[in-house]
């Protein structure tokens, strides 16, 4: 069997020794990302969040920076839709949340920055799933994580067309 990019990804971290949103610690977190990442139709995609874990209600907890490289190496790996929008979908939520009140009293008030930080390293990824995937929330993390704004608005305005041609079926 290959090993694939995320996994070496989520091997490098001790997910035990850090704090999860659902108060267990996120020892659980590479289980709950094999399942996600493994076989995306093994339960026709019901499950398949990470909400209440890296965040909830945009409130970020420790083990959210550590996840973003995973999403990232994940979506490189082209995830069928079904795993890709909830993928995109959480990145988002990670790149515009704030630390969690218990991560701030923890030491740790700069979550959000963290993700956004660890999202610049994958920069080029979110841009081509702009130009080729999602590009709306592709577009959407994008506005949040690119310091060029220059870039910005010149890839955004490359994406016209295709955020155009969605809105216009109904998307």
């Amino acid at each position: 069997m290959t090993v694939k990019a995320w996994q070496w990804e989520l091997r490098r971290h001790d997910w035990a020794a850090l704090r999860c949103g659902c108060g267990l610690g996120a020892g659980h977190l590479p289980a709950t990302f094999e399942r996600l990442l493994g076989d995306p139709a093994a339960d026709g995609g019901a499950g398949r969040t990470l909400a209440g874990h890296l965040e909830e209600q945009s409130m970020l907890f420790e083990a959210a920076p550590h996840a973003v490289p995973v999403i990232l190496a994940a979506l490189a790996e082209h995830p069928p839709a079904l795993v890709r929008g909830p993928l995109l979908s959480m990145l988002g939520f990670l790149v515009t949340g704030e630390s969690h009140s218990s991560e701030v009293a923890a030491g740790r008030p700069g979550l959000d920055e963290e993700c956004a930080e660890a999202a610049r390293e994958g920069i080029w990824q979110l841009y081509a799933e702009a130009a080729t995937g999602d590009t709306e929330a592709a577009l959407d993390i994008l506005e949040f994580v690119d310091p060029d704004e220059e870039r910005f608005a010149f890839h955004r305005a490359r994406c016209a067309d295709r955020l155009g041609k969605r809105k216009g079926h109904g998307a």
